[in-house]
């Protein structure tokens, strides 16, 4: 962890763009299975099952009109099994005077390992869209699954607060380096912390080292930045970064 101040940009500066306002319609598949045959078996096997929790993380919003919110966020399932989670997700102001919420049951699997990138439409109290810039949201399923499919650790160093404002409006984000050879890719979590050590705001993302070990975002539409406002940002004082092949 790593407590400098804000400093110059990196090179390779946040980038404009422009967020499609999509929504996807998430439902839930039921299944029926007749006959007793099976019922034994079939309480037998689920008997040992626990709600289990996958990390869930903040990727951006955008204003859809005066009363809805598109949020994009990501699941990650840590285990070693697919699993198709439950999800609740929240956006809202820091006062909660605007504030919305939705949940839905992920039907497509999410494989062991993988990250999931979703979009939903948020409707918020008040015509108070532009003001919800508050994340929360969980994700969990009934499994059996008590495995981690959780990567080998890299080392991270030399890390820089490289949150900023610009014509587009503020962001934060941590600028690091690793001890990888170049074009080595892994996945990266970024906390930002408060003067406390209390943590302000998360951020996941797929990531490749380039010259020196210097770690970007990898993808197209990935972002190594979080789009925040002005108190957000500058309430960060110093970031925990972990990464993993």
């Amino acid at each position: 962890m790593d407590t400098e101040t804000p400093a110059s940009k990196p090179w390779f500066k946040k980038k404009r763009f422009v967020i499609p306002l999509a929504l996807v319609v998430l439902a839930g598949i039921g299944s029926f299975s007749g006959g007793s045959d099976n019922s034994k078996d079939s309480s037998s096997s689920t008997s040992n099952s626990t709600e289990r929790s996958y990390p869930v993380t903040f990727v951006r919003s955008a204003v859809v009109n005066p009363a809805a919110l598109s949020v994009v966020f990501s699941v990650t399932n840590d285990g070693t099994e697919s699993v198709s989670p439950s999800c609740t997700i929240r956006m809202q102001d820091s006062s909660g005077t605007y504030k919305g919420f939705d949940f839905f049951d992920i039907t497509n699997p999410i494989s062991a390992g993988q990250t999931k990138q979703i979009v939903v439409q948020l409707t918020i109290t008040k015509e108070g869209a532009q003001y919800a810039d508050q994340f929360s949201g969980e994700c969990t399923a009934s499994t059996n699954d008590t495995g981690t499919s959780a990567g080998k650790a890299v080392i991270i160093s030399d890390i820089k607060n490289c949150s900023d404002s610009d014509e587009d409006g503020w962001y934060w984000g941590a600028c690091f380096k690793s001890d990888q050879a170049p074009m080595t890719q892994m996945d990266c979590t970024v906390k930002g912390l408060d003067s406390n050590g209390k943590e302000v705001g998360t951020h996941s993302y797929r990531a490749n080292t380039v010259n020196e070990g210097t770690v970007v975002s990898y993808g197209q539409d990935v972002l190594w930045y979080v789009v925040s406002n002005k108190a957000t940002v500058q309430s960060i004082k110093s970031f925990d970064v972990k990464c993993t092949l």
